[in-house]
């Protein structure tokens, strides 16, 4: 699978595990560069850290549900996130512990995918849970309020010179899901789920973006 970060770019995203105590390994954004859609998910867990792939274990087996469901397979989506190294924390066994990025991890890794985003622009984006619905959206965007809703919005990308997220120019189409992970572990969360992606297929179906 290909990745549109440069080698370059992918050297700045494994050099940032040295600017964060709690934060390791690499797994750039990968998929086609014309895809069906854009999955913006949180961070890779352990698993997807010792492969180099993203979604992999129980979340990459719910994600390959629903790409059946939708009568797709993982090489027509590109997959990428809010950040592209393991956060964890040492739990009280002395194990790490998958853990949410912090606001200076996201920011840290911002411009891979600002990056990304920019060579994807016509393209749908599925935000996936808080994390990734918030590095689209801002703050104030919950995943529960919006979820399986086609929205048409400007999206954050950092200004380095401003030290701040600013809204793009242009705006791109939307469709936020709960994080595959959340479902896998809420059986009464599956029927939701189910319904957005059928949501979801009816707009791929119309735009003709299986074909």
């Amino acid at each position: 699978m290909a990745t549109l970060l440069t080698s370059k770019q992918q050297r700045f995203g494994r050099q940032l595990v040295q600017r964060f105590d709690q934060l390791e390994g690499f797994v750039p954004g990968e998929g086609p560069h014309n895809p069906v859609f854009v999955l913006i998910s949180e961070a890779p867990g352990r698993v997807e850290v010792q492969v180099g792939h993203p979604f992999q274990g129980p979340a990459g087996t719910e994600l390959d549900r629903w790409l059946t469901l939708l009568g797709l397979t993982r090489s027509q989506v590109y997959m990428t996130g809010a950040v592209r190294s393991r956060p964890y924390l040492i739990g009280k066994t002395g194990l790490k512990r998958d853990r949410r990025p912090s606001r200076a991890e996201i920011i840290a890794s911002a411009p891979l995918l600002d990056s990304e985003l920019a060579q994807l622009k016509d393209h749908l984006l599925v935000p996936l849970g808080n994390t990734g619905l918030q590095r689209l959206l801002g703050r104030q965007q919950k995943i529960g309020a919006v979820h399986g809703q086609l929205l048409r919005m400007p999206i954050q990308g950092w200004d380095e010179e401003r030290q701040q997220f600013t809204r793009t120019a242009t705006t791109y189409p939307i469709f936020p899901l709960y994080h595959p992970s959340y479902s896998r572990r809420f059986n009464k969360m599956v029927p939701v789920v189910n319904r957005d992606l059928a949501r979801l297929d009816a707009i791929l179906s119309q735009n003709g973006a299986k074909k």
